[in-house]
């Protein structure tokens, strides 16, 4: 996206440099962590001062959060939920780690270092809030079946879309009989046809 000429060239590079330390700091944490993370590095590949990392995010940590919840939201929009049909959703889901395995990387070295994070992160809480609500609507209108409550429906979706914990770090690998087993599974926590699940 080409920067608004109405926006001051100071704001314009300052996010320019937030976007490359936020690009360097998820390809550092989905391949060492948080523990095995070096902000010096990630300012070398930044292309920026190491004193910004800490100007825009706090510390360390601080910017592992902010490099969780870009790359949820990320997710998020790439992929429409979509109450009429879950199965097709989490195949979708599905695909879009499989195309981005950095990403269930990322989400396996949160679940190890900050397993509460998640609580943490405004923008990703409201968001799973309007998909819990969203359920909770399709379920009042017979759309998904009532069996579970809605959050712990979605937990479910979501548990069985990263994967087999076995292979989850290397979704470059997972295959199309799990994309399948995947809708079947998600079709039956719903009540859902699988429609044009495939």
């Amino acid at each position: 996206m080409a920067p608004d000429p109405g926006t001051p060239r100071s704001a314009r590079d300052a996010a320019a440099t937030r976007r490359r330390i936020l690009n360097a700091a998820t390809a550092e944490f989905s391949a060492l962590g948080l523990a095995g993370a070096r902000t010096a590095r990630i300012a070398e590949r930044a292309e920026a001062n190491q004193r910004m990392i800490y100007a825009y995010f706090g510390n360390k940590d601080g910017l592992f959060d902010a490099v969780l919840e870009h790359n949820i939201l990320l997710v998020q929009t790439a992929v429409p939920f979509d109450v009429e049909d879950l199965p097709g959703y989490a195949q979708q889901v599905f695909d879009f780690y499989r195309a981005n395995p950095h990403l269930v990387r990322l989400e396996l070295w949160r679940t190890l270092e900050r397993p509460t994070s998640m609580r943490s992160l405004p923008l990703v809480t409201s968001a799973l809030a309007h998909k819990v609500a969203a359920l909770e609507r399709a379920q009042a209108a017979g759309l998904v079946s009532a069996v579970l409550p809605p959050g712990q429906l979605l937990d479910h979706i979501l548990t069985l879309t990263h994967g087999h914990p076995m292979n989850a770090g290397d979704a470059a690998s997972w295959t199309d009989e799990q994309r399948r087993a995947l809708a079947v599974g998600v079709a039956a926590l719903t009540g859902q046809p699988l429609g044009g699940a495939t």
